[in-house]
């Protein structure tokens, strides 16, 4: 009789890892389903402090610090990943997708207040804090760089 029970522990645990991967998969299909927030209206468009961090900023730093602050964890650079928009041609696409906001501002809107606008098709999973692990240099650097990426 043991040998029986023996025998059944393989299927029993590939039913558990089943269920374990069917119930993740549910639940990132709900999230990346629900509809995009309602935009908050703009109500300043961030120019003085977007000038400010832009005046010192270097692409060249902003492209070095994407991989060590974990941006390329959600965002590709070519590539749609369905956790958040892709990184090439975001200059070209931040210059029209909240006016009046210009496509430096709508970027340091992104990235200091990122549920400020969630595009259609993603959820707002970007870190609420995730300017504050930023020091201004490296938000104008970064910003600099993807302003390069049109």
């Amino acid at each position: 009789m043991e040998s029986k029970h023996a025998a059944r522990w393989p299927v029993y645990l590939t039913l558990a890892l089943l269920a374990g991967v069917t119930l993740t998969f549910v639940v990132v299909f709900i999230s990346a389903s629900e509809p995009a927030n309602d935009a908050v209206p703009v109500t300043d468009t961030y120019a003085e402090r977007v000038e400010v961090l832009l005046a010192n900023a270097d692409p060249a730093r902003g492209e070095a610090l994407l991989g060590p602050i974990d941006c390329a964890a959600c965002h590709i650079l070519a590539a749609e990943t369905g956790i958040a928009p892709r990184f090439d041609g975001v200059a070209t696409r931040a210059a029209t997708r909240r006016p009046p906001l210009t496509a430096a501002e709508y970027i340091y809107e992104s990235i200091t207040h990122p549920t400020a606008y969630v595009v259609e098709g993603f959820t707002g999973s970007m870190p609420q804090n995730f300017a504050e692990r930023l020091t201004d240099q490296q938000l104008g650097d970064i910003m600099a760089y993807l302003l390069t990426l049109k």
